[in-house]
């Protein structure tokens, strides 16, 4: 696993999308609008099919990256696919029902719909490893980027004192794990200067 450090800028410069590998970009969802761009660059020459998982396709942003990379913004455009899923259940037909060929996929916020806690944590961890089959199928035949956010999930539930719903780490770990090159953005921390008087 390929872990590039966290740029100080905020500004996504990853290495390269390489087919056979499953990338990951761990990018807090107040900060998706880079990555939006890099699915743009790989919808200027060939088929990008996106499978949304938190909502966060912005087609204005995407248009506008492509804007700066070339002239005919409306046919790469038209090579963009996007298909949105809301639960869990609709992201493992999505990945199920999604060919695996010559064609990019970018997997956007895949773990925003496995943080619902009204879904067993037990189903949704079996979900989850049904999911990560069906993205190393992908990788195989073409380039595949999945991004997460590390923001976590929903307030964990309580109930006679037993925790009911992971706090999202435990999916991201197991994400990350499945993951050949794992990426991680974000705004830098603000810097606090702490007075010692």
């Amino acid at each position: 696993m390929q872990l590039l450090p966290e740029p100080l800028t905020g500004k996504i410069t990853p290495g390269k999308i390489t087919p056979g590998k499953i990338t990951l970009a761990v990018v807090p969802r107040r900060d998706i609008q880079p990555l939006l761009g890099m699915a743009a660059r790989l919808a200027l020459n060939a088929p990008l099919r996106v499978l949304d998982g938190g909502n966060c396709f912005n087609a204005y942003i995407v248009a506008q990256a492509l804007r700066q990379q070339t002239q005919d913004v409306e046919a790469a455009l038209e090579r963009i696919h996007v298909s949105r899923a809301f639960t869990c259940y609709q992201m493992v037909t999505l990945l199920d029902e999604t060919e695996a060929i010559p064609a990019a996929t970018a997997v956007l916020d895949l773990l925003a719909t496995f943080r619902d806690e009204n879904v067993p944590l037990a189903e949704r961890q079996r979900l989850l490893g049904h999911c990560l089959g069906r993205l190393e199928r992908l990788a195989a035949a073409a380039p595949l980027l999945v991004s997460a956010s590390p923001d976590g999930g929903p307030p964990m539930s309580r109930q006679h004192g037993q925790r009911q719903s992971p706090t999202g780490d435990e999916l991201l770990v197991r994400l990350e794990k499945a993951a050949d090159q794992v990426w991680r953005f974000g705004t830098p921390p603000t810097m606090v200067q702490l007075r010692l008087w």
